[in-house]
């Protein structure tokens, strides 16, 4: 579980469906993302897209994936 997306999430007080409105992906496809299922490695582009959503850097990203 990626739970680091799902604390940035709740802190904005945005839902899954928010988040993947603001990403331009299903819900469903977010909810994989969040929940670990979708890939090992998040994808860049979606990583990208969280980080100006949440207001952190890639890079703060980077290193939450390696701790998951």
């Amino acid at each position: 579980m990626r739970a680091y997306l799902k604390n940035l999430r709740e802190r904005a007080e945005m839902t899954q469906e928010d988040i993947s409105k603001e990403l331009g992906i299903s819900r469903a496809y977010y909810v994989r993302i969040e929940n670990g299922e979708r890939q090992k490695y998040l994808d860049l582009s979606v990583a990208t897209k969280l980080a100006e959503l949440f207001n952190v850097t890639i890079e703060w990203i980077a290193e939450q994936e390696q701790l998951v």
